[in-house]
């Protein structure tokens, strides 16, 4: 019988141990699992940040090369800057045609129209050429248009 206890404490103490392991087994696959889903989901956080910038980035650029583009296409046109409804309006106008673009900024969008030359700014029916948080038109000399967006300066050398 003493053998018996013997071994019955034996086999308990194991067992004690064994439930210990298995604790820390437990624990330390579940700091483990904790520790990869922060990983994860830290990355998913700065790759969509990275993105939403680079979006960003895109689309400053593409506003300003539009509106840099819309000015050199039309070298030969009357390009002027003027002020209707407290905004400033960079208009291109082709004096042969009639017609001409107005290209403005108002409320965190740079919007264009086209039409008649001479008409007044119809800001409702604007085509939104993209987003920006600044955007402005000056004139730096005679024929030297200064664009300040979110994408930077850009310069243009205007022929009137």
């Amino acid at each position: 019988m003493r053998e018996f206890r013997h071994t019955a404490g034996y086999v308990m103490k194991r067992k004690r141990e064994n439930i210990f392991g298995d604790l820390v087994s437990t624990l330390t696959v579940t700091v483990l699992f904790f520790v990869i889903l922060m990983l994860v989901v830290f990355s998913a956080v700065s790759y969509q940040r990275s993105v939403e910038i680079q979006d960003a980035n895109g689309n400053a650029r593409a506003v300003l090369s539009y509106v840099i583009t819309a000015v050199k296409a039309n070298e030969a046109s009357r390009v002027t800057l003027e002020e209707q409804d407290g905004m400033q309006v960079l208009v291109i106008e082709d004096a042969a045609a009639g017609y001409g673009q107005q290209i403005f900024y108002k409320d965190g969008k740079v919007r264009e129209n086209y039409g008649k030359s001479g008409m007044p700014v119809l800001t409702d029916d604007a085509l939104e050429i993209g987003e920006a948080k600044q955007f402005s038109f000056v004139w730096k000399k005679e024929n030297l248009l200064e664009i300040q967006s979110d994408a930077g300066t850009s310069y243009i050398h205007v022929r009137n």
